[in-house]
Protein backbone atom coordinates (compact mmCIF):
# COMPACT_ATOMS: atom_id res chain seq x y z
CA UNK A 1 0.00 0.00 0.00
CA UNK A 2 2.91 2.10 0.67
CA UNK A 3 4.29 1.91 -2.44
CA UNK A 4 1.34 2.34 -4.55
CA UNK A 5 0.60 5.97 -2.84
CA UNK A 6 4.46 6.63 -3.18
CA UNK A 7 5.58 7.08 0.35
CA UNK A 8 9.60 5.98 1.48
CA UNK A 9 9.27 2.90 2.94
CA UNK A 10 11.47 1.58 5.77
CA UNK A 11 11.41 -2.12 6.77
CA UNK A 12 12.21 -2.41 11.04
CA UNK A 13 13.45 -5.29 12.75
CA UNK A 14 15.99 -6.62 10.38
CA UNK A 15 17.90 -9.58 11.81
CA UNK A 16 19.31 -11.81 9.36
CA UNK A 17 20.53 -12.18 5.61
CA UNK A 18 17.30 -13.78 4.93
CA UNK A 19 15.22 -11.00 6.02
CA UNK A 20 17.56 -8.52 4.32
CA UNK A 21 17.06 -10.34 1.10
CA UNK A 22 13.50 -10.11 1.59
CA UNK A 23 12.54 -6.95 1.91
CA UNK A 24 14.96 -5.73 -1.13
CA UNK A 25 13.25 -8.29 -3.33
CA UNK A 26 9.94 -6.32 -2.42
CA UNK A 27 11.72 -3.39 -3.72
CA UNK A 28 12.22 -1.70 0.15
CA UNK A 29 15.51 -0.49 0.23
CA UNK A 30 15.86 1.78 3.59
CA UNK A 31 16.09 -0.82 6.78
CA UNK A 32 17.32 -1.00 10.42
CA UNK A 33 17.60 -4.06 12.74
CA UNK A 34 20.33 -6.01 14.20
CA UNK A 35 21.70 -7.14 10.84
CA UNK A 36 22.88 -3.49 10.98
CA UNK A 37 24.17 -2.75 14.34
CA UNK A 38 23.08 -3.18 17.98
CA UNK A 39 20.76 -0.08 19.84
CA UNK A 40 22.87 2.60 20.88
CA UNK A 41 22.56 4.24 24.13
CA UNK A 42 22.19 8.42 23.82
CA UNK A 43 25.32 8.87 25.02
CA UNK A 44 26.88 6.32 22.42
CA UNK A 45 25.09 8.09 19.60
CA UNK A 46 26.50 11.45 20.59
CA UNK A 47 30.01 10.50 20.36
CA UNK A 48 29.32 8.88 17.17
CA UNK A 49 27.99 12.40 15.71
CA UNK A 50 30.93 14.35 16.86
Amino acid sequence: MGKKLNFDLTAEGIENEEQLQFVMEQGCHIGQGYIFDKPLSSEEMSRLLK
